[in-house]
């Protein structure tokens, strides 16, 4: 009987010790409590609960869950000194003459300027219980998500990252979060919250790729969009230059760009990055040649740009809204890897457009090039026909100019296709561009400021603001 006793509290010990070490905080880092969280398909991702270095997080707050952009990490919205780049950065002026109102006597950002760049940083200091999450195939170090199957589209990070990052939060914190993020990270709010799903098709059970599609679930909608309770619930979207169709020069539609795209890669970039870094300083050499190019491109498109659409769909980072410290943390730190075939549902969205499921979709992994838009009649779920699924409120930050992303598009097919909310918003900020938009000179006086005063409005918990 003892021995029985003994078996029995042996297997509750391993129990306990196994349901602890998958429900709580994998480590602490200077930035933060990283956790983990398996998606569906049984994908491994990485989150970070944000605080400055030698700080806390913000519990028992309102949770906000940021999503990169494509080709990005949660490092854009992490912008700070790296103790290895301290007197790299130290060579640079990083702040402005003057700041803003929000940073004014801040001792954090006295004692790292890059601070003051960073939205997670401001929404800390607000008093928000900040999270991070980089998608399957993103991060750097200690906080690289797995890569899982190169076969994964938009609809992927969407319908199986995005949703067990919000459970992960939710689960944690017992708090619906508030979402959102740059570029890719706005498409996949507004696609998880029309309740979109995937679905097995019969010809997953033989394993042929691309075998799932895309259905919307109108009680996950629900759910997602606080008019039922759940932990998918979320109280509201920051988007920050969303994606919706891309701008892109017809010609752009030949075999050659989609025999390209047609093999399923994932591009691995990190490797080669932090090589190049080890031997470019502030990034010297390829910073300033880009820089001095983007500076041509932008002259040009201000004066035969109206003449272009070439000009103007290249215009997608701004020199004048960075300096050398943010672009060489941009180059060294948020450029990432990314899966070959997004950038084919991207043009499909661009030179069809629409924005709708991978066209690979229900098994046509032998399509090359997507078929012409058929709303209704070839089974494709469009994102486009459904933003009225999309309930909880906006507020929806643009770039000037229209470069990977158009402010109208935007405003037309989102904003003003979506369930309207009484706390809608929707702003252009002049002087910026697709890619330094989040992070930019801009950011800390024009686009953080707007966020924490919509924030206050549409928060459901209690904040305890930093001063």
């Amino acid at each position: 009987m003892r021995s029985m006793r003994f078996v029995r509290n042996v297997f509750l010990l391993v129990l306990a010790i196994l349901f602890f070490t998958t429900t709580t905080k994998a480590q602490n880092t200077l930035l933060g409590e990283t956790y983990t969280t398996k998606t569906q398909d049984g994908v491994t991702l990485y989150l970070l609960r944000y605080h400055p270095p030698y700080k806390t997080v913000n519990n028992n707050t309102q949770p906000i869950l940021l999503f990169p952009g494509i080709t990005c990490n949660m490092e854009e919205f992490l912008e700070h000194t790296p103790s290895k780049l301290k007197k790299l950065y130290s060579k640079t002026k990083i702040l402005p003459d003057t700041l803003a109102n929000w940073a004014k006597g801040d001792n954090n950002i006295k004692k790292d300027h890059m601070l003051y760049y960073s939205l997670a940083y401001y929404l800390w200091k607000k008093g928000y219980d900040v999270w991070l999450v980089n998608y399957r195939g993103t991060g750097i170090k200690g906080f690289k998500s797995n890569v899982g199957s190169w076969f994964a589209s938009l609809d992927t990070w969407a319908l199986y990252d995005a949703p067990a990052a919000i459970e992960k939060v939710y689960n944690v914190t017992g708090k619906h979060p508030i979402i959102g993020g740059h570029s890719t990270g706005g498409l996949v709010s507004y696609e998880y919250l029309q309740g979109a799903k995937f679905k097995k098709t019969w010809k997953c059970y033989f394993g042929i790729p691309w075998c799932r599609k895309v259905v919307s679930d109108n009680n996950l909608a629900k759910e997602r969009n606080n008019i039922t309770q759940g932990p998918q619930t979320v109280l509201g979207v920051i988007a920050l230059d969303p994606a919706v169709i891309p701008p892109l020069p017809k010609y752009l539609n030949n075999p050659l760009l989609w025999s390209t795209f047609y093999v399923p890669l994932y591009i691995d970039v990190r490797k080669a990055v932090a090589e190049l870094a080890k031997n470019d300083p502030l990034w010297n050499s390829t910073m300033k040649t880009f820089d001095s190019v983007v500076s041509s491109i932008f002259y040009i498109n201000k004066n035969f740009g109206k003449y272009s659409d070439f000009i103007r769909d290249i215009t997608f980072i701004d020199p004048n809204d960075l300096n050398d410290a943010l672009n060489d943390f941009l180059a060294r730190y948020i450029f990432d890897s990314f899966y070959n075939q997004m950038f084919a549902q991207y043009g499909d969205f661009g030179l069809n457009h629409t924005v709708r499921e991978y066209f690979k979709n229900n098994g046509k992994g032998y399509l090359i090039a997507p078929p012409k838009p058929k709303p209704g009649k070839d089974g494709y779920y469009y994102y486009l026909n459904n933003m009225k699924k999309v309930q909880v409120p906006f507020i929806t930050i643009l770039s000037e100019y229209d470069g990977l992303v158009s402010a109208n598009e935007v405003i037309s097919d989102l904003m003003y296709k979506k369930t309207p909310s009484p706390y809608d918003e929707y702003y252009i900020i002049e002087g910026t561009a697709h890619v330094d938009l989040p992070f930019g000179l801009k950011a800390p006086k024009e686009i953080f400021t707007k966020i924490g005063k919509w924030l206050n409005k549409i928060r459901k918990y209690p904040i305890t603001p930093h001063n």
